[in-house]
Protein backbone atom coordinates (compact mmCIF):
# COMPACT_ATOMS: atom_id res chain seq x y z
CA UNK A 1 0.00 0.00 0.00
CA UNK A 2 1.13 3.11 -1.01
CA UNK A 3 1.53 6.28 1.65
CA UNK A 4 -1.10 8.35 1.56
CA UNK A 5 -0.49 11.80 0.74
CA UNK A 6 -2.47 14.39 -1.02
CA UNK A 7 -2.44 13.81 -5.06
CA UNK A 8 -1.94 15.78 -7.36
CA UNK A 9 -4.81 16.98 -9.56
CA UNK A 10 -5.13 15.80 -13.27
CA UNK A 11 -6.05 18.39 -15.63
CA UNK A 12 -6.39 16.43 -18.63
CA UNK A 13 -4.48 13.39 -20.05
CA UNK A 14 -3.32 12.33 -23.93
CA UNK A 15 -0.90 11.22 -25.75
CA UNK A 16 2.45 13.09 -27.28
CA UNK A 17 3.95 12.25 -30.66
CA UNK A 18 7.60 12.54 -30.37
CA UNK A 19 10.55 13.20 -33.46
CA UNK A 20 10.72 9.68 -33.99
CA UNK A 21 6.47 8.69 -34.40
CA UNK A 22 6.51 7.14 -30.73
CA UNK A 23 3.46 7.92 -29.09
CA UNK A 24 3.80 8.52 -25.08
CA UNK A 25 0.68 8.65 -22.44
CA UNK A 26 0.56 12.13 -21.24
CA UNK A 27 -0.94 13.72 -17.97
CA UNK A 28 -1.36 17.40 -17.40
CA UNK A 29 -1.07 17.34 -13.38
CA UNK A 30 -1.78 20.86 -11.38
CA UNK A 31 1.30 21.60 -8.93
CA UNK A 32 0.20 24.97 -8.02
CA UNK A 33 -0.02 23.69 -4.07
CA UNK A 34 3.50 21.64 -4.75
CA UNK A 35 5.99 24.63 -6.04
CA UNK A 36 8.93 21.65 -5.23
CA UNK A 37 7.28 19.17 -7.85
CA UNK A 38 6.70 22.59 -10.63
CA UNK A 39 10.33 23.23 -10.39
CA UNK A 40 10.96 20.07 -10.91
CA UNK A 41 11.62 20.10 -14.89
CA UNK A 42 13.77 23.00 -14.07
CA UNK A 43 16.24 21.24 -12.24
CA UNK A 44 16.66 17.83 -14.25
CA UNK A 45 17.16 20.40 -17.27
CA UNK A 46 20.32 21.63 -14.98
CA UNK A 47 21.28 18.46 -13.52
CA UNK A 48 19.75 15.53 -15.42
CA UNK A 49 17.05 12.71 -13.67
CA UNK A 50 18.90 11.04 -11.76
CA UNK A 51 17.58 8.30 -8.96
CA UNK A 52 13.71 7.79 -10.28
CA UNK A 53 11.41 5.06 -9.52
CA UNK A 54 7.85 4.63 -9.61
CA UNK A 55 4.89 2.13 -7.16
CA UNK A 56 1.61 1.95 -8.19
CA UNK A 57 -1.39 0.27 -6.31
CA UNK A 58 -5.26 -0.04 -6.55
CA UNK A 59 -7.86 1.31 -4.33
CA UNK A 60 -11.41 1.27 -3.58
CA UNK A 61 -13.09 4.52 -3.53
CA UNK A 62 -15.93 4.48 -0.75
CA UNK A 63 -18.33 4.36 -3.76
CA UNK A 64 -16.72 1.24 -4.90
CA UNK A 65 -15.14 2.87 -8.02
CA UNK A 66 -11.55 1.79 -8.28
CA UNK A 67 -8.79 3.96 -9.04
CA UNK A 68 -4.93 3.19 -9.86
CA UNK A 69 -2.30 5.36 -7.18
CA UNK A 70 0.80 5.72 -9.19
CA UNK A 71 3.61 7.37 -6.80
CA UNK A 72 6.84 8.90 -8.43
CA UNK A 73 10.23 9.00 -6.53
CA UNK A 74 13.16 11.17 -6.83
CA UNK A 75 16.12 10.58 -4.63
CA UNK A 76 18.78 12.75 -7.10
CA UNK A 77 19.36 15.38 -8.16
CA UNK A 78 16.27 16.58 -5.70
CA UNK A 79 14.30 14.70 -3.07
CA UNK A 80 11.30 14.23 -4.31
CA UNK A 81 7.85 12.72 -4.38
CA UNK A 82 4.39 13.21 -5.80
CA UNK A 83 1.21 10.78 -6.33
CA UNK A 84 -1.35 11.00 -9.03
CA UNK A 85 -4.78 9.20 -8.56
CA UNK A 86 -6.35 7.91 -12.19
CA UNK A 87 -9.69 6.21 -11.92
CA UNK A 88 -10.62 3.42 -14.15
CA UNK A 89 -11.58 2.93 -15.93
CA UNK A 90 -11.66 5.89 -17.61
CA UNK A 91 -8.05 5.77 -17.63
CA UNK A 92 -7.23 2.53 -18.09
CA UNK A 93 -6.00 2.86 -22.03
CA UNK A 94 -3.53 5.68 -20.84
CA UNK A 95 -1.60 3.49 -18.34
CA UNK A 96 -1.60 0.41 -20.56
CA UNK A 97 0.04 2.84 -22.84
CA UNK A 98 2.21 3.45 -20.13
CA UNK A 99 3.09 0.09 -19.61
CA UNK A 100 3.37 -0.58 -23.51
CA UNK A 101 5.93 2.47 -23.88
CA UNK A 102 7.67 2.17 -19.92
CA UNK A 103 7.08 6.01 -20.19
CA UNK A 104 4.42 7.80 -18.66
CA UNK A 105 5.12 12.07 -19.55
CA UNK A 106 4.27 14.56 -17.06
CA UNK A 107 3.61 18.18 -17.69
CA UNK A 108 3.11 20.61 -15.00
CA UNK A 109 0.92 23.65 -14.29
CA UNK A 110 0.83 26.09 -11.52
CA UNK A 111 -2.17 28.89 -11.14
CA UNK A 112 -2.26 32.17 -13.05
CA UNK A 113 -0.10 30.55 -15.57
CA UNK A 114 -2.04 31.21 -18.98
CA UNK A 115 -2.64 27.08 -19.44
CA UNK A 116 0.65 26.17 -20.89
CA UNK A 117 3.36 23.47 -19.27
CA UNK A 118 6.19 24.64 -16.77
CA UNK A 119 8.21 22.03 -18.18
CA UNK A 120 7.39 18.41 -18.88
CA UNK A 121 9.45 15.19 -17.22
CA UNK A 122 9.68 11.72 -19.11
CA UNK A 123 9.35 8.74 -15.92
CA UNK A 124 10.12 5.59 -16.98
CA UNK A 125 7.54 2.81 -15.34
CA UNK A 126 8.17 -0.44 -14.60
CA UNK A 127 6.23 -2.30 -17.61
CA UNK A 128 4.92 -5.59 -16.01
CA UNK A 129 4.20 -3.95 -12.34
CA UNK A 130 1.97 -1.56 -13.90
CA UNK A 131 0.51 -3.68 -16.38
CA UNK A 132 -0.32 -5.98 -13.29
CA UNK A 133 -1.70 -3.45 -11.23
CA UNK A 134 -4.16 -2.18 -13.91
CA UNK A 135 -5.29 -5.64 -15.25
CA UNK A 136 -5.79 -6.41 -11.61
CA UNK A 137 -7.84 -2.97 -10.96
CA UNK A 138 -9.94 -2.92 -13.94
Amino acid sequence: MLQDEPPLVIRSAGTLLDDRAVIFPTLKVDATDRPDVAVLPEIVALQGVGDLSTAADVALLADGRRVVRLRVSMTEPAEISWTVVLHLPAYTDLLRLAADTGCLVFAFTVDGDDGSERGWLGVDVDPDALRSVVEFGA
